[in-house]
């Protein structure tokens, strides 16, 4: 679309370049171009194109013009062209297409034709002109070679518009050059002011001026700060209102200014330009306005003798300079102001920013946090103070190993649901069986020899084997005693948490080895560990919900019952353990269950539950600060 539209404003242009030629054709002294530029390479190639063309009639070089690239006449051939129209007509066309193009014209003779060639001459992929001559032509290979003639000749116009791109960038690249030394000699001083001066010094010296002026821009006035060479300057002189008044101009029309003016924008006023130059006797003015993203920070004023005014090539170079060094002097003037000159500086930017416009953003931002903090500044809420958890068994019964003994059978293992009295293990008896055999004989033989003795009435024999057949008795209930043990039963209705001898049948085991450990069904305790910042606020009684890890989405109510003294150091803090019972039975429960435990402990300010530990903390430091 967009080259759409600038295509139609080069024909309407080039239609009103018709109508001059046509309004011009008649007159002896008319041209296409104003004499001044009648001689230029422009007209120069056209004629030289034109007279190497056999048959030739006339000719027309157009290019783009101004920043918008409308296409004018450049150069035209002879001095009053005919066929201006079709020559224009056919010149609209190549300009759309951007290819060549041949059409014929009336008014042939009767042994040739009259044809129009438009040529459009390429710089890379951008037009730079097209040329247009009309020639008779007799046969085909004449017209063969006028185009082959022109596609060779517009090589001179592709070389100088080469040449001119090479000269905008040797101009550019100077500019770069002149701003980047400048902004390097500004960057090496230490402070604000020393950069200050080094910059109107180096720039009245870059453009040969007499003096050089750097204001700020505050309370909607320039002021003047800086003069180059003089560091002292009096507040109340004409010179210096003089000077202010030509930066507020410049300022308010956020442009730079010269006077004399060159390339003005039509309605720009200097008044106070010419004020100052008549006070200066006529000398040479030039004002920049200077701007660091988009806000004013202030203005340049340059002075220099009245027989070299300012160029244009100068004003855009001074601009350049200022554009590339202020930003970097901004800083240097942020940078040295006081600690207190900032904080109050940013203070006003941010309240500047949330009360006046735009920064719809923050506003919003600042009206939700304000609603926010009022309402959890006056809204209460339940205060729980949540601690990890444990779930244990409220007692565990340990079944150990009567005696030395091996392990014949085991019938259950760690995680099993045993009734009071069922068997769990089986210890290999055969010893002692052998064993009460053995000792059964020697009762069998005491006795025998018990009467024999009373058949003679030994007395002291019987003595004796009454005391040995008390001690086989006692041998006797001992053994039976570890054979009724060789069968370790469930204390009571339980589950194992403890022992597995699944993988140890007929291994040994000593007196007093555990074996297994059950604990009761539905009867447990909880372990809290609590903070030891927090356990001031807990209190026997207090109620509280268990959620464990394996079941989240169920809550246990308990209620603590004993607050020990013991402690546990856990990532470098120390907890108290706190003990709970467990209110209510479920199947799902197991020993060693764990999750978070929260206990109610009363109603409070939200801000005050949110922000405790922020408050202790400071409290606690002011205070060790302040011992």
């Amino acid at each position: 679309m967009e080259e759409q539209t600038n295509t139609s404003s080069s024909l309407e242009h080039t239609d009103a370049a018709s109508d001059t030629y046509s309004a011009t054709k008649n007159s002896d002294t008319a041209s296409i171009l104003p004499s001044s530029q009648s001689t230029n390479f422009y007209q120069q190639y056209l004629d030289q194109q034109c007279e190497v063309i056999p048959g030739a009639q006339s000719g027309l070089l157009l290019m783009p013009i101004g920043d918008e690239g409308v296409y004018q006449p450049v150069a035209g051939w002879p001095s009053s062209p005919t066929f201006i129209t079709e020559l224009i007509e056919l010149v609209e066309q190549v300009i759309v297409g951007k290819t060549a193009l041949v059409t014929a014209l009336e008014g042939q003779s009767s042994d040739s034709e009259l044809f129009a060639v438009a040529l459009p001459i390429f710089s890379g992929e951008r037009l730079i002109a097209v040329v247009a001559i009309s020639a008779q032509v007799k046969y085909q290979e004449q017209l063969t070679k006028m185009m082959k003639l022109m596609q060779l000749a517009s090589v001179g116009v592709e070389l100088l518009d080469v040449k001119a791109s090479l000269i905008d960038t040797d101009s550019n690249r100077e500019r770069l050059e002149g701003g980047v030394d400048l902004l390097a000699s500004v960057m090496s001083e230490p402070d604000y002011a020393s950069a200050a001066m080094r910059l109107v010094t180096e720039l009245a010296v870059s453009f040969n001026c007499d003096r050089v002026c750097l204001g700020s821009y505050r309370k909607k006035r320039s002021r003047l700060e800086h003069l180059s060479h003089s560091t002292q300057f009096g507040k109340r002189m004409n010179l210096v209102r003089s000077i202010e008044e030509v930066m507020d101009e410049a300022i308010d029309q956020k442009s730079a200014i010269a006077f004399p003016e060159v390339n003005l924008v039509p309605g720009t006023i200097t008044q106070a330009h010419q004020k100052l130059s008549q006070l200066q006797g006529d000398s040479c003015v030039l004002s920049i306005p200077l701007f660091v993203n988009s806000d004013i920070k202030g203005a340049l004023c340059l002075e220099r003798n009245p027989d070299r005014p300012f160029s244009s090539d100068e004003i855009a170079l001074c601009e350049s300079m200022a554009a590339l060094v202020v930003p970097a002097l901004e800083d240097k003037r942020l940078n040295d102001r006081p600690l207190i000159k900032k904080i109050i500086d940013a203070g006003k930017q941010q309240l500047s920013r949330l009360l006046g416009v735009g920064y719809l953003g923050r506003k919003l931002f600042v009206i939700i946090v304000a609603i926010v903090v009022v309402f959890f500044s006056l809204a209460e809420g339940q205060y729980r103070l949540s601690a990890d958890a444990r779930l244990d068994s409220y007692i565990q019964r340990v079944v150990a190993a009567p005696y030395d003994s091996y392990i014949y059978s085991a019938v259950h293992r760690a995680g099993d649901v045993v009734s009071k009295d069922q068997l769990l293990v089986q210890l290999d008896d055969r010893d002692l069986h052998l064993e009460k055999l053995k000792w059964l004989s020697e009762k069998a033989k005491l006795k025998r020899q018990y009467q024999e003795a009373l058949a003679i009435h030994d007395r002291a024999k019987i003595n004796i084997i009454n005391a040995q057949q008390d001690q086989v008795d006692a041998q006797l209930k001992l053994v039976d005693s570890q054979l009724q043990r060789a069968e370790l039963l469930a204390p009571f209705d339980g589950l194992i948490v403890g022992g597995d001898l699944s993988q140890r049948l007929g291994g040994a085991v000593e007196k007093g080895e555990v074996l297994f450990e059950v604990s009761p069904l539905h009867f447990y305790r909880i372990n809290l560990l609590v903070k030891e910042s927090r356990i001031a606020d807990l209190k026997i009684g207090q109620n509280g919900t268990l959620h464990l890890s394996a079941l989240p989405e169920k809550p246990f109510p308990f209620v603590v019952t004993k607050i020990t003294p013991l402690t546990e150091s856990k990532d470098g803090a120390t907890y108290f353990t706190v003990e709970a019972s467990l209110q209510g039975k479920s199947d799902q429960l197991q020993p060693g269950m764990e999750g978070i435990g929260k206990i109610h402990i009363d109603n409070r300010k939200l801000i005050s539950i949110w922000t405790r530990e922020l408050n202790e903390w400071f409290r606690l430091k002011v205070w060790s600060w302040w011992a």
